[in-house]
């Protein structure tokens, strides 16, 4: 089984975020210990005999709450063990999801989550599938989510997905209802949380610092960021990863290989379509 850890950033309500943004990371069910017991060795790295604190990559980057009192430099060490931590995790163990939602008009609000969720759930589907066509490694997926505002229209969103498919077809892979759990609970989320920040800098600010080693661990094929959806206006210009290697993909033509993988220990080192938009985006 994989479970999808999800979790949000941007605030769909407000009008001075021009993006939203759901995402996290897909988890074998044996993967789940060693991924936690790596951000375990984070906090004892840096914070060593206290007991778990929440890494919640905001609060960590902007020093509010607990981190008001850890210095920059060491805050910064942080994320950026942490980010360490995810990319080098078990592939593939360890996949990761995100629908960035570009707002206008009519994704706003209540309807970008939803269709970030419908999103979301549709490409975790979808790589379970392949598992089972391309790999013979039949999965099922379950999907935690953060706490959120939008809980309880999540929870009965995704049960619609499951009983009556999305816009894009049936969804035949979740075993069961959508789970909900606070952050603080499971190093998991954090990890989520983690990756939704991380895509939120890179669309909404033009800051690659956490993406920059996470592309590379989106589900992907032939080429092109499965994992990764960024909806809006601008798909034939964009020039960030997802955008970027869907047009890569339909120049150099559809790739012939393909390969079986099983629980090995790290991902592929694929081509960075959108590299030099995350390296503008840094300085």
């Amino acid at each position: 089984m994989y479970i999808l850890y999800l979790d949000e950033s941007g605030n769909p309500d407000d009008p001075s975020d021009r993006h939203f943004v759901l995402a996290g990371a897909a988890v074998f069910e044996r993967v789940v210990h060693f991924l936690t017991r790596s951000l375990d060795e984070v906090q004892a790295k840096h914070l060593p005999g206290l007991e778990p604190i929440d890494f919640h990559a905001a609060e960590i980057r902007s020093g509010r709450g607990f981190w008001r009192g850890v210095e920059k430099e060491k805050r910064e060490a942080i994320v950026q063990d942490v980010t360490t931590a995810i990319a080098d995790a078990n592939h593939p163990g360890v996949v990761l999801f995100a629908a960035v939602i570009e707002k206008n008009e009519r994704l706003y609000g209540e309807e970008a989550v939803k269709h970030a969720t419908e999103e979301v759930c549709r490409r975790f589907d979808i790589f379970l599938t392949k598992r089972y066509q391309e790999h013979d490694d039949p999965q099922r997926g379950l999907i935690v989510f953060a706490e959120s505002s939008y809980e309880k229209r999540a929870r009965i969103w995704v049960r619609g997905f499951r009983e009556l498919g999305t816009r894009w077809g049936a969804i035949n892979n979740l075993c069961d209802i959508p789970y909900f759990a606070q952050a603080r609970e499971t190093r998991l989320l954090q990890v989520a949380d983690t990756i939704a920040h991380g895509a939120f800098l890179l669309y909404e600010r033009r800051n690659a610092s956490i993406m920059r080693s996470l592309v590379r661990r989106f589900d992907q094929r032939d080429g092109i960021l499965h994992g990764l959806v960024h909806v809006t206006s601008n798909k034939d210009t964009c020039e960030c990863p997802r955008c970027s290697s869907n047009r890569s993909r339909t120049t150099s033509g559809r790739g012939s290989r393909h390969h079986r993988h099983r629980l090995s220990r790290r991902a592929p080192e694929p081509a960075n379509p959108g590299a030099a938009w995350g390296r503008r985006a840094a300085r």
